[in-house]
């Protein structure tokens, strides 16, 4: 009896303390929505109020490659490069097709891959040598059942018995070409397409510096590497060591780690103070604006790259090759 009594003046005792405190409670404003649920639960006002940190982070490659041209052209602190174009006429009888300097501006030429998914096959601008006697040219193929993509570099002789414009506008595709290098056609790889784009013959005409462009259907454009085709040993040479050097320069020097970023090469032409060696510029996608990387050289054996300036990108290339171009009238 006597434990009965005393749980049941517990349980008063407990009611009447409640019943005294609730109303002092209430007239302090005390709100379980206000004061403890957005401490303890993800509500609408708190969320309102305190919305997550916004990830500037490009999703696909092609959008940090967007970003990425814009702050190469807006960025006050990176001077754009400048580079004259030259639309020098050279032995053009028709005055509706003139044949001018093919790297121009430097770096910027790229194959139009549009409509690669309609066609199936697209050819990139034929390049020719400077001495006028060789053209260099690429077809990129699409398999849609894999949804990847190859190319095909061709090499051509010109007829130098015609004259040079002669010779270039009746070169034919299919008479005279050989293949000297293929990419993304040995190998199945889902999803994964690869081009090549021809930079410059260099100034002897004896190499060719190639851009290859390697994307990734669910991420797009996933990284550039620079390449050169000797034609005096008949061999492709991958330039991936100016990668390497780009890379560990940014982890001893700065402690970034460029392998937790998107970043890549721009491959602008042969340097030229220096024939024998190529200028690439860098960037990475660190935050809201892409992080110039320097711009970099490195010689065509691959032996050794330079860093040539963290702020500039004001560089003189030449322009070796050449190519025909169609003037439309208005």
């Amino acid at each position: 009896m006597l434990c009965y009594a005393k749980n049941n003046f517990v349980k008063i005792s407990i009611l009447v303390i409640i019943f005294f405190f609730l109303p002092e409670t209430q007239a302090f404003g005390f709100s379980f929505s206000q004061d403890i649920a957005p401490h303890l639960f993800w509500t609408k006002e708190y969320k309102a109020k305190n919305p997550p940190p916004t990830n500037n982070m490009p999703k696909t490659m092609n959008e940090y490659y967007r970003e990425a041209n814009k702050a190469a052209d807006s960025a006050r602190e990176i001077p754009s490069p400048k580079f004259p174009k030259d639309e020098k006429i050279v032995d053009i009888p028709d005055p509706s097709i003139t044949l001018v300097k093919y790297n121009n501006p430097p770096g910027y030429v790229d194959i139009n891959l549009n409509n690669l998914k309609k066609t199936r096959k697209i050819n990139s601008i034929g390049v020719v040598s400077p001495s006028f006697d060789k053209m260099v040219y690429s077809t990129v193929y699409y398999y849609p059942s894999t949804k990847t993509a190859g190319t095909e570099l061709y090499l051509m002789k010109l007829d130098t018995s015609k004259s040079i414009h002669q010779r270039i506008e009746t070169a034919h595709v299919n008479q005279g070409k050989r293949t000297i290098y293929r990419t993304g056609m040995d190998a199945l790889e889902l999803d994964v397409q690869k081009t090549l784009t021809v930079i410059d013959w260099s100034q002897d005409g004896k190499r060719i510096a190639l851009k290859e462009k390697i994307s990734y259907t669910p991420d797009g454009l996933w990284k550039t590497n620079l390449l050169v085709y000797d034609l005096t040993t008949g061999k492709m040479k991958d330039l991936s060591e100016v990668r390497e050097a780009i890379r560990y320069y940014w982890r001893e020097n700065h402690n970034l780690h460029l392998r937790d970023y998107r970043w890549d090469i721009y491959p602008i032409g042969w340097d030229a103070l220096n024939p024998e060696r190529i200028i690439v510029f860098a960037y990475a996608a660190t935050g809201e604006k892409p992080k110039f990387l320097g711009a970099w050289s490195i010689d065509y054996h691959g032996d050794r790259s330079m860093l040539m300036s963290l702020t500039s990108t004001n560089f003189e290339v030449t322009q070796n090759g050449s190519c025909l171009k169609a003037e439309y009238n208005q």
